[in-house]
Order: C-alpha cells, then sequence, then structure tokens
C-alpha cells in the first residue's frame, strides 16, 4: 500500500516543511518515529512509511471497535463511565446485557455517512504521514491522491471493524473483549507482545517499542460480585509491534 504511493511521488530527506503534519504525526505516534520519518529515506524503502501507515489504521480501528456510538459528542464518555459503574456492582450477565442493549440503540449515523467520514480522516492522516516523511507534492494535491488510491482499501477495513464493533459491544455478553495496543517507548516484552519484524534473533531486554501494527485481543470476565476472585483477565491475542531496531538497516 504504501509503495504505490511513494513511487508516485517525490520525498526529500531532512526536517519535514510542513509542520502542522510533523506535529500530528508527533502527537499520534511520539517524538521517535516522527524524527525517522523526516530523517530516513524512503523512495527505495518505504517499509516505515508502511509501519506508519498500519500504526495509523490500528488507532483508528481500535477506537472503532470499542465505541458505544461514532455519532460525536459526549456518547462514548458517558456510555464507558456508566458502564464501568455496572461492571463493578452487577454480575456479568447483567452488565453485559446492559452494553448489548445501550450499543445496539445509542444514536449513530448511516453506515455510508460512517464510511465517507472515516475515508476523509484516514486519507488526511496518511497524507500527512506523507508529508511528515520528505513529501515535497501539495498538501491538497496530495491528499486528494491518497483518497483515489486507498478509499477501496479504508472502506473494505471500516466495514470489517463495525462488524468486530457489533460482535465485541452487542453479541458477546458472557465476557468482555477488548483490543490490545502497546505505548509507544515502552520497553519490549515478549509476553506482551510480538515483534512484527523480527530478523534473526529475537530483541534483547532494553528494547522499545515503536508503534503497534497489529490490533491484540483480551478477554476480561466478572466471576463474582465478592471474594478474592472477582475478574478473570486472559490475554487472547498479543498485539505485534515495530520496535525502533526495525530502522537501523535503513538508509538515513
Amino acid at each position: 500500500m504504501a509503495e504505490s504511493m511513494v513511487d508516485a511521488f517525490s520525498f526529500e530527506s531532512g526536517w519535514a516543511r510542513d509542520e502542522n503534519a510533523r506535529a500530528m504525526v508527533t502527537g499520534m505516534f511520539g517524538q521517535s518515529l516522527a524524527h525517522y520519518l523526516a530523517t530516513k529515506k524512503h523512495k527505495d524503502d518505504p517499509l516505515l512509511i508502511q509501519i506508519t501507515f498500519q500504526s495509523c489504521f490500528v488507532q483508528f480501528f481500535e477506537f472503532v471497535i470499542g465505541s458505544w456510538t461514532l455519532s460525536g459528542g459526549d456518547g462514548n464518555r458517558v456510555f464507558a463511565s456508566t458502564y464501568e459503574r455496572i461492571q463493578c456492582g452487577e454480575a456479568q450477565a447483567i452488565s453485559g446485557r446492559w452494553r448489548a442493549l445501550t450499543s445496539a440503540y445509542a444514536p449513530n449515523h448511516e453506515e455510508s455517512q460512517l464510511t465517507t467520514l472515516a475515508i476523509a480522516h484516514l486519507a488526511g492522516r496518511f497524507s500527512n504521514i506523507m508529508l511528515a516523511a520528505g513529501c515535497s507534492v501539495a498538501p491538497d494535491v496530495l491528499r486528494a491522491s491518497v483518497e483515489k488510491k486507498l478509499s477501496d482499501r479504508i472502506v473494505l477495513l471500516f466495514k470489517l471493524a463495525l462488524q468486530l464493533n457489533k460482535v465485541v459491544m452487542e453479541e458477546i455478553t458472557s465476557a468482555d473483549l477488548k483490543t490490545v495496543t502497546m505505548p509507544t517507548g515502552i520497553a519490549y516484552s515478549a509476553e506482551q507482545m510480538e515483534d512484527a519484524y523480527v530478523d534473526g534473533d529475537p530483541a534483547t531486554g532494553g528494547v522499545r517499542v515503536l508503534c503497534t501494527t497489529d490490533l491484540g485481543l483480551s478477554r476480561v470476565t466478572r466471576m463474582a460480585t465478592s471474594g478474592d476472585k472477582q475478574w478473570d483477565n486472559k490475554l487472547l491475542l498479543k498485539p505485534k509491534v515495530a520496535l525502533e531496531t526495525v530502522v537501523n538497516s535503513m538508509d538515513g
């Protein structure tokens, strides 16, 4: 995906000239990834842009999958805080049923409108990533090109995310399924995550996470409303991450 975008445009190494794009990338992915995007050469090796695209997808779809509503406003915050109180006071069967009904009846936009918003949102994010990586094309031209080239992929993945939202929020009530990501800069732990770009020996201690590239999944179950064993937490699928060492072989 990133390769086709990189091939179509010219890139210049050095700090991005578009400060807004640089600020967005720094805010979303941290200083390390923003620095590597701006200083590495991407024309012959678009891997870092691809990794950042994947992490952008991860952040957006984590939000979609776990949302009570996508209509905007304070709905998600209000529903989430209410559900947290219900979870602490009620059995799993009751809290799960409340979650399912609330999610099903929460106000939302039509899927076609949500899809249009998702395309615009992600196209803006992807174009800013490329600008932060040194793409020399005008921002409005770049955004239009990104939207044209990637809209089909965005629509497909967004529809899958909506389906997962329905499964997680409405269909499964016997437990709570939650997506899992890893914070940028955290030390790598093979028990909690998987190195998506391992090449040869596994990562050693002290290596830092650059970003999350694939969502993980955990299951939380309320076993009892009192006693020592009230909650059961289990990691079902480790999130995949890119480590800072992935940039070592890239030209700078």
